[in-house]
């Protein structure tokens, strides 16, 4: 190599200035110099390459007939240059020689395709460094602009076709724009096409294909989209086999894709797998390789999944042994050490909370202080690294009783609550951690401006108005323990916002979400202690409402959703457009939210509130004012109009009954008897079904009739006659909770001149608690025609 550079030195000497040939010999040298930087890497080789190409170029004015070819030799070391050293005038000039270029290859040039795509490509880069949106369109344009000069039969039609895709994608990832996704993906099908099997760059066209189809399933959640992606990918992978230079990043992707299906689905095979296939990557990325600390966090992240899932602590020992490895590769001064310090404090915490060791918890505290002190003010990860480090002061705290952590705690919950201002998707969360300090040290300390100050910063969860979050939901839940605990004057306001927050997150789930049943589990009990609460607060009419809104089972509020839904689609064009952007914008924020990041959080934000103006304009149509709003208690009570309405309440909180007339205000009936009493009856009922035709079972059925008849029904009845409803009227039950497998129709003495529930009123079920009754009502119609006294 240094002997072509001195060959070119010895012949441009040969040929000074005047000579007709310098330029060439300029070019010549400029070139050898080039290769030798590729070589050896030494800048200053670039910089005498870039300086010798200046002068050829001067000796080729406006004309010559190699002058493009110079325009394009100068451009290109500039652009190597740039990516040396990231100087924004050698992009700037490249750009500039490459529209010259393009002015020497007017159409019908032979070279026309490629100064299109040495333009477009040189726009890609400031696009990249500087942002402007304008670098983007002129670049798809031109790439549009070579396809078409590179038609079907081309040999540079598939490079052209990727060329575009690509940039689509950028713009789609840039503004969103679901066309360009979809334009991306058929660009990508189609360079598939032109890459058979056999051809060199097959398992090329199979990633990128797959990684669109990747991050249309993000957008959209067709899963369909997702298992192809992973079919490419597997695809992909065969192409690599063992000893292909491209192995590692191909079993990166499909295991990344794995994992996304395994997050959508819980399907446990695919996150085995996709463990699997990080650890061979890691194999081929052996110490020394740039991408080692990516796969060893990588390989981490999945084994916290399988942890999380299963429990195995040998996952849990194994995720801290590599990220122990990844922050070795990350030393003081690598841009990734304080996610290497913050990931690696986090695991010795999960693991301190699974085995309690101090030394665990001790060392995560330091971690996490050594990465927050990484993350200065405006740093975009800060408030993660305080909410973290002030979470495991707070163990530590619970664990020894030093006062000194805890204050410590509150400080870093504060400093954090100031970086989650009102309209951050974390604000709730940084609420919530904030008022459960205080508490603590309420509890601790007894000074009551903590207790005021708890509650004070729950109350401002009432005041979210954007779709909500899981976290919200948790917050507000957080809220409503801390109330009931301290009796607080705040319990029925905090029920209020839960339901309201229950309401909305629903909105965003879908049936088939592996996160469906996490929440419903989370809130079953909400809507019967919500009643309960308006009960002992005296606001009865409320109760009516709350009780309606999340009342009993959790699916219901599903599928009175999503025929909600379903009509809003039905009822005109306008509707039918809304109701599909409602369910896009809740599936993108259902996303967002579960991959919820600090960087990620301005487009939670944006979706939210585009999120809201839908949900307005949807209220603006007739017959939709109460979309994702509670039932109010005028509507309620018109159920009423056929006879009363007894709803039966069971919460932990108190038992009870409320009269709902149409024509006066809710009467309440204090129930004796306690949540678990009714669960027991409930199970006893439950197992006649299995015992059905011995004498005992009919004496087991006639005592939970009777216990029924004295503590749920008499005094019902009692109310009822005091309300001057007559005997005969029909009356309708609307048991919730554990009262909904009990025969509250049937309730009664079953001795001989002694009243039962039948033979005063007629009663009937509230239609939505139709079924859970239809098996255990069979089993009383049986049954009641071998109940001593009983006539039919």
């Amino acid at each position: 190599m240094a002997d072509d550079v001195e060959e070119c030195r010895a012949a441009l000497r040969r040929r000074p200035p005047g000579h007709s040939d310098r330029s060439l010999s300029l070019n010549n040298l400029a070139g050898s110099l080039r290769d030798r930087f590729m070589q050896r890497g030494d800048l200053s080789d670039l910089d005498e390459c870039i300086e010798l190409l200046r002068a050829a170029l001067l000796l080729r004015p406006p004309g010559h007939s190699e002058r493009s070819s110079s325009l394009n030799n100068l451009a290109a070391c500039l652009g190597d240059r740039f990516a040396q050293r990231g100087d924004p005038y050698d992009l700037d000039e490249r750009i500039e020689l490459h529209r010259a270029a393009l002015l020497l290859h007017p159409l019908g040039h032979s070279d026309r395709s490629s100064s299109l795509n040495n333009l477009a490509v040189s726009l890609r880069d400031r696009f990249t460094q500087q942002g402007d949106p304008s670098d983007l369109d002129e670049r798809i344009e031109l790439h549009r602009a070579a396809l078409l000069l590179r038609p079907p039969g081309h040999s540079d039609r598939s490079s052209s076709l990727n060329n575009l895709a690509v940039s689509l994608g950028n713009r789609f990832t840039q503004r969103g724009d679901p066309s360009d996704l979809d334009e991306s993906i058929e660009l990508l099908r189609a360079a598939l096409l032109l890459h058979p099997p056999g051809h060199y760059d097959r398992s090329s066209s199979l990633n990128n294909l797959a990684l669109s189809l990747k991050d249309r399933f993000t957008q959209r959640g067709d899963p369909s989209d997702l298992d192809e992606c992973i079919e490419l990918l597997q695809a992909a992978l065969l192409l690599c086999p063992p000893g292909h230079s491209d192995r590692s990043l191909s079993l990166n992707n499909l295991a990344g894709s794995l994992r996304d299906r395994f997050m959508q689905r819980g399907d446990p095979s695919d996150l085995d797998e996709c463990i699997e296939f990080f650890r061979a990557a890691l194999l081929l990325r052996p110490p020394g390789h740039s991408d080692r600390s990516s796969s060893l966090n990588n390989l981490a992240a999945s084994l916290r999944d399988r942890f999380i899932q299963r429990g195995d602590p040998s996952d849990l020992d194994e995720r801290i042994e590599l990220h122990r490895a990844a922050l070795l590769l990350r030393p003081p001064g690598h841009s990734h050490q304080s996610s290497s310090l913050n990931n690696l404090g986090l695991s010795l915490g999960d693991r301190f909370t699974k085995r309690g060791d101090p030394s665990d918890l001790d060392e995560s505290i330091e971690l996490l202080r050594a990465a927050l002190l990484l993350r200065p003010p405006g740093h975009s990860n800060r408030s993660l690294s305080l909410n973290n480090l002030a979470a495991m002061l707070g163990d530590r705290f619970t664990q020894r009783g030093d006062p000194s952590d805890l204050d410590e705690c509150i400080e870093l919950y504060r400093a954090a609550l100031l970086l989650h201002p009102p309209g951050h998707s974390d604000r709730s969360s940084s609420l919530n951690d904030l008022a459960l300090s205080l508490r603590d040290r309420f509890t601790q300390r007894g000074d009551p401006s903590d207790l005021d100050e708890t509650f004070s910063l729950f109350l401002q969860l009432s005041q979210l108005s954007h779709a909500v979050s899981c976290m919200d939901l948790a917050a507000a839940k957080s809220w409503i323990t801390s109330a009931e605990e301290t009796n607080h004057g705040s319990a029925l306001v905090a029920y209020e916002t839960a339901l309201k927050f229950l309401d909305q997150h629903v909105a965003l789930l879908s049936s088939s979400s592996r996160h469906f049943d996490v929440v419903s589990m989370a809130t079953a009990s909400l809507a019967v202690d919500a009643f309960s609460c308006s009960i002992r607060n005296g606001a009865l009419a409320t109760a009516v409402e709350l009780v309606e809104q999340g009342r009993a089972v959790f699916w219901t509020q599903l599928a009175r959703f999503h025929t909600t839904l379903d009509e809003l689609s039905a009822a005109h064009h306008t509707g039918a457009a809304l109701a599909e952007e409602f369910r896009q914008l809740s599936f993108h924020l259902c996303n967002a939210f579960d991959q919820s990041t600090e960087d990620q959080s301005p487009q939670i934000r944006q979706l939210a509130m585009e999120w809201d103006v839908v949900v307005s304009r949807i209220r603006m149509l007739p017959d939709f004012s109460r979309f994702l709003l509670p039932p109010l208690f005028s509507d309620l009570r018109k159920a009423a109009e056929e006879g009363p309405v007894i709803i039966v309440n069971a919460s932990q909180y108190s038992c009870d009954a409320l009269i709902v007339l149409s024509d006066r205000d809710p009467i309440h009936v204090p129930i004796d008897i306690t949540q678990t009493e009714v669960a027991d009856l409930s199970i006893e009922f439950q197992s006649l079904s299995k015992e059905f035709g011995s004498f005992d079972t009919q004496h087991r059925l006639v005592r939970i009739l009777r216990k029924l008849w004295h503590d749920i029904v008499d005094p019902v009845v009692q109310a009822l006659g005091a309300l001057d409803v007559h005997h005969g009227s029909h009356i309708w039950w609307c048991p919730t909770a554990e009262f909904t497998l009990l025969p509250l129709h049937a309730a009664g003495l079953y001795e001989k001149k002694r009243d039962s529930l039948p033979h005063i009123y007629i009663s009937s079920y509230h239609q939505e608690n139709v079924r859970p009754l239809f098996v255990p009502y069979l089993l009383l119609i049986c049954l009641n025609s071998h109940i001593k006294g009983y006539q039919g």
